[in-house]
């Protein structure tokens, strides 16, 4: 019953954060994808490759915390929906703070490349040999990837006590399209590997520190966790 309670607790911690940083009303739904393009965002489309990189991540925190069996249980179905959910909502983040550095002309600097590198290698000599084919990308597009999240924890950090208006004014102006069709096909799968490994973010705050972004996202859910 303890277990049942505390997996209720985390099911409802994913969906808020899901609820928190994600598309929300500014999402709708259209056709003409390309092959495994999940969302576009403005001028920029995103690949399922990418969103497995999150995904994965929330995969083995909850496999740590509850075992592999997780996705067994009476709750499985509702799980798999929250961590799918979260996952989107979190690179949608990081693909929309990214256009917002455009617009800002933030940039990393030559030291915050070289650290997404570092990261980056970290992360990929922890993948397992299935996990690097479950991801499907090479070593370079993961690199991007870990540039991109600097990017928008340092255009989140940048914008200050305006960073969530911002963010909001963002997406009022912004076109933020799901191949709805697609993602009701992606599913949670079973991928052997290391659930001691670092993941992504773990990786990533091992060399920049915890994200600001996040930082605020946690402090927004413990003030409504207190509300409750």
């Amino acid at each position: 019953m303890k277990k049942r309670r505390i997996i209720t607790a985390v099911l409802c911690a994913l969906l808020c954060t899901a609820f928190l940083s994600g598309c929300g009303r500014s999402l709708i739904i259209t056709t003409g994808f390309g092959r495994g393009e999940v969302f576009r965002i403005g001028s920029e489309g995103c690949k399922i490759s990418e969103v497995r990189v999150y995904m994965l991540d929330l995969q083995k925190e909850n496999e740590r915390l509850f075992g592999k069996a997780i996705w067994e249980g009476g709750n499985s179905a509702e799980l798999q929906d929250a961590v799918r959910e979260q996952a989107l909502s979190q690179i949608t983040r990081v693909k929309a703070l990214n256009q917002i550095a455009v617009e800002r002309n933030v940039m990393l600097t030559d030291l915050e490349k070289r650290q997404a590198e570092e990261a980056e290698h970290n992360y990929y000599a922890a993948l397992s040999a299935a996990e690097i084919k479950y991801i499907g990308l090479d070593e370079k597009k993961l690199q991007r990837m870990f540039r991109e999240y600097a990017l928008a924890d340092k255009t989140w950090t940048s914008l200050g006590d305006s960073a969530v208006e911002t963010y909001e004014d963002f997406y009022e102006k912004t076109q933020c399209d799901l191949n709805t069709k697609y993602w009701q096909t992606v599913k949670v799968k079973k991928i052997d590997g290391n659930l001691d490994a670092p993941g992504f973010a773990d990786c990533y705050k091992a060399v920049f520190g915890t994200p600001e972004q996040d930082s605020a996202q946690d402090s927004t859910q413990e003030t409504a966790a207190e509300e409750e």
